[in-house]
């Protein structure tokens, strides 16, 4: 949400959050694959050194599944020169069929992916697209609607879909869940509030 609307508030709960956790080792361990981004904002948010650390051991802690490649791709992009996308973008390949948590995970890819190395950055751009045009056919029943919505608002605000043609899809999925208090999934509820928001700010 800080991105979404840039309140201190927002970032404060992903500070507190951290601070909330263990000393760097106990947090490395403790901290959810899908969370580890909040390391990268804490480092530039804070400059301490302490979640350069948190990332290093991170990286060297889990093994190399879809959903951990949002990470892995903003250390690689960060750090080690883009030299691993090619092995990136073959672990989704090699996904016969994407699920709705894939779809996020891969959306996100993207979005910590440079555009200099823009032969995969293509690729799962591509593959981004193909996926989403199966999964919008599911809509609004789909068990995954959520992870839908979320993935096409991300990627409308992202310019790697077209909002004129797709927002309508992540407005549905938006109405759908919005008055939702369930505890389940709240977490990516809020990032779909998130990305709603920042589209809305887009159109204005």
């Amino acid at each position: 949400m800080y991105e979404a609307t840039g309140e201190e508030v927002y970032k404060d709960v992903v500070m507190t959050y951290l601070s909330g956790l263990e000393a760097p080792e106990g947090l490395a361990d403790g901290l959810p694959i899908q969370d580890g981004l909040a390391c990268f904002f804490a480092l530039d948010h804070t400059g301490n050194e302490k979640y350069r650390q948190m990332i290093e051991s991170i990286i060297g802690q889990n093994e190399w599944t879809l959903d951990f490649m949002p990470f892995v791709t903003a250390y690689e992009t960060r750090y080690k020169r883009k030299e691993h996308y090619n092995e990136i973008a073959a672990l989704f390949h090699r996904e016969e069929r994407l699920a709705g948590s894939d779809l996020v995970a891969l959306i996100e890819t993207i979005g910590q992916m440079s555009e200099e190395i823009y032969e995969f950055y293509r690729e799962l751009r591509d593959l981004f697209k193909t996926a989403v045009r199966k999964k919008i056919k599911e809509l609004p029943d789909s068990s995954e609607a959520l992870e839908i919505g979320y993935s096409i608002l991300r990627a409308c605000n992202m310019g790697v879909l077209q909002r004129e043609k797709y927002g309508d899809f992540g407005e549905l999925i938006w109405k759908t869940i919005e008055s939702n208090d369930k505890d389940t999934c709240a977490g990516l509820q809020e990032m779909l509030k998130a990305q709603h928001t920042i589209l809305k700010k887009q159109e204005e």
